[in-house]
C-alpha cells in the first residue's frame, strides 16, 4: 500500500503526531543533558577554579579579596573606606584584618590589635614586607605597597575548608527542580498545542471535504439545488467555490436540455397540428371528387383549387421547418459583407413601398446617421425583414396599417426598430413570440396566417449574424421588433461563415 492510499485523516494524524513527538524527544534529551551536567559539576567546578589560581586553597572569595586589597593598597590615594568591602569579606570568614597608613593604624578588626596580627604573621611569613601563607591551620597575609607605603595585615583560622569532595548545596537542587519544571512545562505545552492544531486542521480540512462528498451525492441523485458552504478564502474555499460554479453550470445545462426537449415536443405538436389542417382539406376535397359530389366543372375546379392551396400551405410549412432546422443546427452558410444600413432600407422601401401600400401597409424610414455600415448577409437579412413585415400585415387592425422603421446608431452597434400600430401583443406573451409555432391566438386553427415559424427563423438568422432581437410594445398600441447588429470594422471584407 502506498502512502497516498492511506486516508487523509490518518495522514494528518500521523503528521501531527510526528510534529509533537520530535520536539518532545528533543526536550527530553536537552533536559537530561542539563540535569546530568549539574550532577557532575561538583568536583569538576572546584578543580576548574583551583586551576585558575595557582595559590594553595580552594576559596575563591578569599583569594579575590586579598588580590583586591593589594591593588587598592598600591593606589596613592587609597583610603580605608575603599577597602571596606574586601575587609568585610575576610572578616566574615573569621580572618582578622588591619590597615596601616604612614605608620599609623587606620583600621583594625574589633577584638584584636595590630601588634597581635604582626606577631602571628611574623611567626608564619618569612618576609616582613609582602608575603602570603595559607595552609590547613590558617592564613597569614602581609603586604606593604611600594607605591603608597600602605600596609595590609590579615590572619585567621579557616575551619570551613575541607580536603574531601565538595557537597552539593541547595542552589544546585533548586536549579535541577527548575529545569524539571521548565522541561515538563515545555513538553506539556508542545503536546497540548499539537493536539489543538491537529484537531483544528482536521476540522478545517475534513469538514469541507465532507460537504463536498455530500454535495456530490446530491448531484448523483439529481439534486442540483444544494450549494456547498464556502468555509474560507484558502485553497479549500476555492475548491468549494469552483464546485458550486460547476453545480450551477450543470443546473443551467439541465434546464437548457429540459427547455430544448420541451421545445422539441412543442415543435412536433405544432407540426402535427399545422399539417393536419391542410391534410384534412386535401382529404375532404379529394373525397368529394372521388365520390362525385363535385358534378359540375366549376365545382370541380373550385375543389382542385382548394386542394392546390392546401398543398402549397403544406409545402411552405415544410420549407420553413426545413430552414428552421438547418438554422438551429448551424448548417446555413452566411455570406457576410459590409452594407450601409440606411441605404439598404432606402432601396428596400423604394422597391416594396407601392406593393405594400396596396396590401394596406405604409412604410416610413427614419435615421439620424446615413453612414452607418454593418456586416450582414443580404439574402438572409432580407428574409428577416420580410418575416417582420409579413407578420404586421397578418395581424393588422382594419384595412390599413403603418410601420415605422427607425435606425439608431450606438457606440459600436446599430439598432433597427420596426414599430407597427396594429393590435400588438400582451406583455406576458412578448417573450414567447420568437418560439417556434407560437401564435397569439390560442386556438391555432388559422393556418392562413402562417406556420408560426417566421419570427423563430428571424431570431436564428439574427443570432447567426452576431446580433440580438427583442420585442416590445409600441407606444400608443402595436408591436415593435428591435434588431441590434454590430457595426462593420474598417477592414471588413466579404467572408463566408457558418451559423
Amino acid at each position: 500500500m502506498k502512502l497516498r492510499d492511506i486516508s487523509l485523516q490518518k495522514r494528518i494524524l500521523f503528521a501531527n503526531f510526528m510534529m509533537v513527538f520530535v520536539p518532545v524527544v528533543v526536550l527530553i534529551c536537552i533536559g537530561t543533558i542539563l540535569i546530568g551536567g549539574l550532577r557532575l559539576a561538583g568536583t569538576a567546578r572546584q578543580n576548574d577554579l583551583a586551576a585558575l589560581w595557582p595559590e594553595k586553597g580552594p576559596s575563591l572569595s578569599i583569594q579575590y579579596a586579598i588580590t583586591s586589597l593589594r591593588n587598592k593598597a598600591d593606589k596613592k590615594t587609597s583610603h580605608v573606606k575603599d577597602m571596606g568591602e574586601d575587609l568585610h569579606i575576610l572578616e566574615k570568614q573569621g580572618i582578622q584584618t588591619a590597615v596601616i597608613e604612614n605608620g599609623q593604624s587606620r583600621y583594625v578588626t574589633p577584638g584584636t590589635t595590630v601588634r597581635t596580627l604582626q606577631h602571628i604573621i611574623a611567626a608564619k611569613c618569612p618576609s616582613p614586607s609582602s608575603s602570603l601563607y595559607w595552609d590547613d591551620e590558617g592564613i597569614a597575609f602581609c603586604y606593604t605597597s611600594p607605591k603608597s607605603g600602605t600596609t595590609v595585615l590579615a590572619a585567621g583560622h579557616l575551619p570551613f575548608l575541607a580536603q574531601g569532595p565538595a557537597h552539593d548545596g541547595p542552589a544546585k537542587e533548586i536549579i535541577q527542580f527548575l529545569l524539571l519544571i521548565i522541561v515538563g512545562t515545555a513538553i506539556l505545552t508542545v503536546i497540548c498545542m499539537g493536539l489543538y492544531v491537529s484537531r483544528l486542521l482536521s476540522r478545517q480540512i475534513l469538514e469541507p471535504l465532507g460537504s463536498l462528498r455530500n454535495a456530490s451525492a446530491e448531484i448523483r441523485r439529481g439534486n442540483l439545488d444544494t450549494p456547498v458552504p464556502i468555509p474560507s478564502q484558502d485553497e479549500l474555499g476555492d475548491t468549494c467555490r469552483d464546485f458550486n460554479m460547476m453545480r450551477l453550470e450543470l443546473k443551467h445545462s439541465r434546464d437548457e436540455r429540459e427547455a430544448y426537449e420541451q421545445s422539441r415536443k412543442e415543435l412536433i405538436a405544432g407540426i402535427s397540428h399545422d399539417i393536419a389542417t391542410p391534410l384534412t382539406l386535401v382529404k375532404g376535397y379529394s373525397s368529394g371528387l372521388l365520390e362525385g359530389i363535385a358534378t359540375t366543372p366549376e365545382k370541380q375546379h373550385r375543389y382542385f383549387g382548394h386542394i392546390y392551396h392546401a398543398a402549397c400551405t403544406m409545402e411552405q410549412l415544410v420549407d420553413s421547418l426545413f430552414l428552421f432546422s438547418k438554422l438551429e443546427l448551424g448548417r446555413i452558410p452566411f455570406t457576410m459583407e459590409p452594407v450601409p444600413i440606411y441605404r439598404y432600407f432606402e432601396d428596400f422601401t423604394a422597391e416594396r413601398k407601392d406593393a405594400l401600400q396596396q396590401q394596406g401597409l405604409s412604410l416610413t424610414l427614419d435615421s439620424k446617421n446615413t453612414e452607418v455600415v454593418v456586416s450582414l448577409d443580404r439574402m438572409q437579412f432580407r428574409r428577416v425583414v420580410e418575416n417582420i413585415i409579413g407578420n404586421s400585415l397578418k395581424y393588422k387592425e382594419g384595412a390599413t396599417a403603418r410601420m415605422d422603421i427607425h435606425i439608431q446608431p450606438l457606440a459600436d452597434s446599430v439598432t433597427i426598430s420596426f414599430a407597427d400600430h396594429g393590435k400588438g401583443v400582451s406583455t406576458d406573451q412578448l417573450h414567447k413570440i420568437f418560439d417556434s409555432f407560437y401564435r397569439t391566438d390560442a386556438a391555432r386553427t388559422d393556418t392562413t396566417k402562417g406556420s408560426g415559424l417566421g419570427l423563430a427563423i428571424s431570431k436564428q438568422i439574427i443570432l447567426g449574424l452576431g446580433g440580438q432581437i427583442r420585442a416590445s410594445q409600441t407606444l400608443g398600441g402595436g408591436l415593435t421588433i428591435s434588431i441590434t447588429l454590430p457595426m462593420a470594422k474598417e477592414d471588413s471584407h466579404e467572408t463566408d461563415s457558418n451559423h
